[in-house]
């Protein structure tokens, strides 16, 4: 059996990062490269992918094919379920936008899977989903909705966010916490750069859900 290393300076030390001004938001990158620089050879290969996973965009299909096989196959539960919810929650936007334009929605997929089958046979609003994807109703909310841009991606990521949290609720210490840690900071970070009020507004109920997890653990 193999047991999860536990992290428990760099988790506590987490909460200390603060945001100085208005102006300015803080690296991503250089948080995920020193986070990187603490862990071990396996969990830092889940940070390394799950880096590359947070923004796709760009890529070519093979690679993201790749990438989410590579994250499929890896000794960490929380990168295996996180990218499976990414590849989903990606598939039905995509699916949604397609059959919105009238394209072929199975061009727009990636993976063959149930979810995949369901996007590109069902001619349902909610593409028969309802009972197989928990989110489906907030997300196809946020996209059907008469909402400007901003307020749409702020949806969609406080999915993302939920989840997050939900795949780490049972974790403190270990690669788990860090890596949904992580996902917040990549959304943070978007933010930081589309509307910087929202971006300060999530790094503090991010510093506060720490800080909350560090208090309850010392009880």
């Amino acid at each position: 059996m193999l047991f999860t290393k536990q992290y428990y300076g760099l988790v506590a030390s987490l909460r200390e990062w603060t945001i100085d001004g208005a102006d300015k938001g803080f690296d991503a990158a250089a948080i995920y490269g020193e986070i990187r620089s603490h862990l071990s050879r396996r969990d830092r290969r889940a940070v390394w992918l799950l880096w590359h996973l947070t923004d796709i965009y760009g890529l070519g299909r093979a690679r993201i094919e790749w990438l989410y096989a590579e994250c499929a196959s890896s000794p960490s539960k929380f990168l295996r379920e996180w990218s499976r919810f990414d590849r989903n929650l990606r598939n039905v936007i995509a699916a949604h936008t397609a059959r919105g334009k009238g394209r072929d929605v199975e061009e727009s997929l990636v993976g063959a899977d149930e979810i995949t089958l369901s996007l590109s046979c069902s001619s349902a609003a909610d593409f028969n989903l309802k009972g197989e994807l928990e989110y489906i109703d907030a997300l196809l909310g946020a996209l059907d909705g008469n909402v400007n841009i901003v307020e749409k991606e702020r949806a969609i990521d406080l999915i993302r966010w939920k989840k997050a949290e939900e795949l780490s609720e049972f974790d403190s210490f270990g690669i788990t916490t860090i890596l949904a840690y992580l996902v917040k900071v990549g959304i943070i970070h978007r933010w930081e750069a589309l509307d910087p009020a929202t971006g300060r507004e999530m790094y503090e109920r991010l510093l506060a859900a720490v800080g909350s997890q560090a208090k309850k653990d010392k009880i």
